[in-house]
């Protein structure tokens, strides 16, 4: 036995951990971040009252808005929410309003707000999950911790999800609102309503990844099912379950929920880490350098090796992808293979094309 284990270890030490983190470290780099998707939003049971508007650009915009600068004290950062909330060029059509947050964790790793639609006759919220802050280094960490899983201990004995995306989820719950110091929890216990009103859980990136972790918690949650209809439009999110939690996830759902995931067929994260071979064998978004395909490869021998495997809660939904020119920005060339596919796991990932792809208005210039 000693044998076989002094073995093992020298080949993950040897070959596989080396190449695996090229593919880590591509990861790091790019985590954070046309026509309108002719396919309408239809919620299963929509709450009475509730005037038709678009989900999936509202949704992308507030997304998109989390991306304020991360380095950024939470008052500035509060402040530029509340702004770009009131532009009413963007698709959010300034009708929605902060109403909790930002709940910032302590090293500003993670962050979350909830929005409120003004327009609306029923009350309608949304749980905005930030992406990536690349000016924190735990958080892109948060990303890469998947060689390990935790329980969630939220759901069902079973349930697990990568170490990385727990200890996110548990920063989220645990953040506060500096003015009046509620938690999430606290702030969604707090609502009074006279009928079931809606509660949209969104995200883009490690924001998307999050979100059926947050779905998940609120489904289970003792009250929470009567008080909203719980739907769920994520953007560009990594697999970071387990088949348990996806199982039990979906099993869970009220009749009246629904979660959907939305991405550029294009886009690199949202095959991490659930489909890793599929980037290599179908070349996504361009061709894969060497160097990145057998980083790739070991990443996922390295899984199977750990007996790892991750999952999307559903096939997400498309929405296209943005064209690959014959030149990247300043002149890349495809001849240049690694700054060409940085360069295009950037494009196809980023929240503001995204939004150009919803055909909706970007936060800022393309």
């Amino acid at each position: 036995m000693y044998l076989c284990g002094s073995l093992k270890q020298r080949i993950l030490k040897k070959h596989i951990i080396p190449n695996a983190i090229v593919l880590f470290s591509l990861i790091l780099l790019f985590f954070p971040g046309c026509k309108k998707d002719p396919i309408p939003y239809t919620p299963a049971t929509p709450p009475l009252g509730l005037e038709e508007f678009d989900v999936k650009g509202a949704m992308m915009t507030l997304s998109a808005i989390s991306y304020i600068d991360g380095s950024a004290t939470p008052s500035v950062i509060k402040d530029s929410i509340k702004t770009l909330l009131a532009d009413s060029s963007l698709a959010t059509e300034g009708k929605w309003e902060l109403v909790w947050g930002p709940g910032i964790s302590g090293g500003k790793d993670n962050m979350v707000y909830v929005a409120m639609m003004k327009s609306q006759k029923v009350p309608v919220y949304a749980i905005v999950i930030r992406g990536t802050n690349t000016s924190s280094f735990d958080d892109i960490l948060q990303d890469v911790r998947v060689l390990s899983l935790r329980w969630f201990h939220y759901g069902e004995a079973d349930d697990s999800v990568s170490k990385g995306a727990m200890e996110g989820f548990d920063s989220l719950l645990i953040a506060q609102d500096e003015v009046t110091g509620k938690t999430l929890e606290l702030f969604l216990d707090s609502l009074t309503q006279y009928q079931k009103s809606y509660l949209f859980v969104t995200g883009h990136s490690q924001g998307g990844g999050l979100t059926p972790l947050m779905a998940y918690w609120l489904v289970k949650h003792s009250n929470f099912t009567e008080k909203f209809t719980i739907n769920t439009v994520a953007f560009a999110g990594p697999g970071v379950v387990n088949k348990n939690f996806r199982d039990h996830f979906l099993k869970a759902l009220p009749e009246d929920a629904s979660y959907h995931m939305l991405v550029n067929t294009l886009d690199v994260v949202p095959l991490v880490w659930a489909d890793l071979p599929s980037i290599n064998a179908n070349n996504i978004p361009v061709y894969v350098p060497h160097l990145y395909r057998k980083g790739i490869h070991d990443a996922d021998l390295l899984f199977r090796f750990l007996g790892i495997k991750y999952y999307n809660i559903t096939v997400p939904d498309t929405i296209g992808r943005i064209p690959i020119t014959e030149t990247g920005l300043d002149s890349i060339l495809p001849s240049d293979t690694t700054k060409w596919y940085d360069h295009w796991v950037g494009v196809e990932h980023n929240h503001n094309n995204y939004l150009k792809l919803l055909g909706v208005k970007p936060l800022k210039p393309i």
